[in-house]
């Protein structure tokens, strides 16, 4: 009498378990919003212990400059590393030049969502975290000072420039390398811009950290062979570009 005996599913039938939801990137995207709407009930004490607690001339000087050396330094680096070269290999010329797509798409929605927002940086210890003033033009559009007037005083609050961008810049180097302990420079900005003077509510860093990181997460997902820029690699100088 003849039996059946079960065969094992071809490679092309084997069923692949779904993605965990909070892996996905709506899953990621409702976290942050949990998060930095769980933040903003925290908002103000860590916004009062900032202001009183640490002193004036670090958190006017050695904040700021903690927040500007790192982000400037990190997009530096990508910079000088985007394209091929003796001193940038395709993995590394490939993860700059994810760095620097993400981290422009990432200027471009912190501008949206600052205009869109419209909320106030803490302006001292008792200052409120839920004055909002929604696509307002009292915000300055860039924050450059006398260098780039467009605008009246601060840019508004959230999310954070400083570790959006520094988020989106430091993902691919930490995901392709596999380098979980370079989040520590993002997060440092983040800290230092809550701490700064003029700097910015708890929330709008864990926003900014979320917004960051999962724009270059997609941008990743998305473009995962891209690499472009100025070739100075194999038989001459040349454009490479691969997508």
């Amino acid at each position: 009498m003849h039996r059946h005996r079960p065969t094992s599913p071809a490679a092309g039938d084997a069923i692949h378990p779904a993605t965990l939801w909070y892996k996905t990137p709506w899953g990621i995207a409702g976290i942050g919003l949990a998060a930095t709407g769980a933040t903003m009930g925290l908002d103000r004490g860590i916004n009062h212990f900032a202001q009183t607690r640490l002193s004036h001339g670090f958190r006017n000087h050695a904040a700021l400059d903690i927040a500007d050396a790192l982000t400037d330094g990190s997009l530096i680096f990508a910079g000088t590393t985007w394209f091929q070269s003796p001193w940038a290999g395709p993995k590394l010329a490939h993860a700059s030049s994810v760095a620097l797509t993400a981290g422009a798409i990432t200027t471009l929605e912190t501008f949206g969502l600052k205009y869109a927002f419209g909320r106030e940086r803490p302006a001292g210890p008792d200052s409120s975290p839920f004055r909002f003033h929604p696509f307002s033009s009292r915000f300055s559009v860039i924050s450059g000072g006398n260098v780039v007037p467009l605008g009246r005083g601060n840019t508004a609050s959230l999310p954070s420039g400083h570790t959006a961008v520094a988020f989106a810049i430091i993902t691919p180097y930490a995901q392709i390398y596999h380098q979980p302990w370079l989040y520590a420079i993002p997060i440092t900005i983040g800290l230092a811009r809550i701490a700064a003077v003029d700097g910015h509510w708890a929330s709008d860093v864990v926003a900014g950290g979320f917004l960051g990181w999962l724009t270059a997460d997609l941008t990743l997902r998305y473009f995962p062979d891209s690499d472009f820029g100025v070739m100075l690699f194999g038989d001459g100088v040349g454009v490479y570009k691969r997508f």
